[in-house]
């Protein structure tokens, strides 16, 4: 039976221009992209490996984060 599960990604950019993305529910999980879409699709290529694998070795899968995070961005005037 597949489950399937949301989870929060975020993608900052570089100090050489390249969008980083990172999903807190998987700490060492890191991809990259020329722009932020590519970015989200490699960071959703490495979660899907990293799923199947952690499936196929019998590992416990992070819950979903679908209704727990709120991210928000807040401009502030320094």
């Amino acid at each position: 039976m597949e489950i399937t599960r949301s989870y929060a990604v975020i993608i900052e950019p570089d100090e050489d221009g390249i969008f980083v993305a990172t999903a807190p529910a998987f700490p060492g999980v890191v991809d990259q992209g020329a722009t932020e879409e590519e970015a989200l699709e490699n960071i959703r290529q490495a979660l899907d490996f990293t799923l199947a694998d952690m499936v196929e070795n019998g590992e416990d899968v992070p819950p979903s984060d679908a209704g727990r995070k709120v991210v928000r961005v807040v401009d502030l005037a320094v």
